[in-house]
């Protein structure tokens, strides 16, 4: 019984712990109080330590050896790399999900485009939940679950902090949502491989986008394309060394 008892209690510490982060009251940074979290959510330090490993796990916090545990900074690499790897799993679950949505979803996709337009007429930023709800509506109808916990996982680790002043991402934003409009397009005349293709390499890119994401991430301007430009000069000076027997 005390296995499971602590596997509750860890869950019900990481979800404390998750919800903290997307609300903005724990930031990159800033300390996991310990004796705080005992005394509100009346643990013990077994599920503690279990969901510190696991947060650690995810890239979400450092463990510290005799100071404690801090809330993880991401880097602008983790981000891009994250980004790519989301690219390619987000393809595929609405492409794996293209038949089942098609069926199922289109009236409720509308809606949430209807809803975003709505905030767009009164100038207001979209809340992030809007966007992660109609994303959700089509991971629901795909039928491999694995690729789908690895790609909300993934999400909520690029999303995971909020973005505390919207207004800057306001013009992004209505991008975004323009995407999303041709996606429900796509659900309803085309193909699932063009919806795929559609979702991997527009919605998803970076290119053009750097703005957004140094604005996200509260990087100096230049930050995200000078990541790219030294990774491909990496790149090109693996090519040009000899090739090894």
């Amino acid at each position: 019984m005390s296995f499971f008892r602590n596997e509750s209690l860890r869950k019900q510490l990481y979800d404390y712990i998750k919800k903290k982060m997307n609300s903005g009251d724990l930031m990159p940074g800033d300390p996991i109080n310990q004796r705080e979290i005992f005394e509100e959510l009346n643990i013990s330090r077994t599920p503690y330590r279990d969901c510190m490993i696991q947060l650690e796990s995810e890239g979400l916090v450092q463990i510290i050896p005799c100071r404690g545990v801090v809330v993880r900074r991401l880097s602008v690499a983790e981000v891009m790399e994250a980004q790519e790897v989301g690219a390619a799993l987000e393809g595929m679950v609405y492409e794996l999900a293209f038949d089942n949505a098609r069926a199922r979803c289109a009236p409720r996709l509308d809606a949430l485009i209807e809803k975003a337009d709505r905030c767009f007429a009164r100038n207001e930023a979209i809340p992030q939940d809007l966007n992660m709800e109609f994303h959700t509506v089509v991971f629901e109808q795909c039928p491999n679950r694995s690729i789908v916990d690895q790609l909300v996982k993934l999400r909520e680790r690029i999303y995971d902090f909020p973005q505390l002043n919207l207004a800057p991402l306001l013009k992004w934003e209505k991008e975004f949502w323009k995407e999303h409009r041709r996606q429900v397009e796509l659900l309803r005349n085309g193909t699932a491989s063009e919806l795929g293709r559609y979702t991997r390499e527009v919605h998803w890119r970076v290119n053009g986008r750097e703005e957004y994401w140094e604005t996200l991430l509260g990087v100096a301007p230049g930050t995200v394309r000078h990541y790219f430009k030294t990774r491909r000069a990496c790149c090109a000076a693996i090519r040009s060394q000899p090739a090894t027997a």
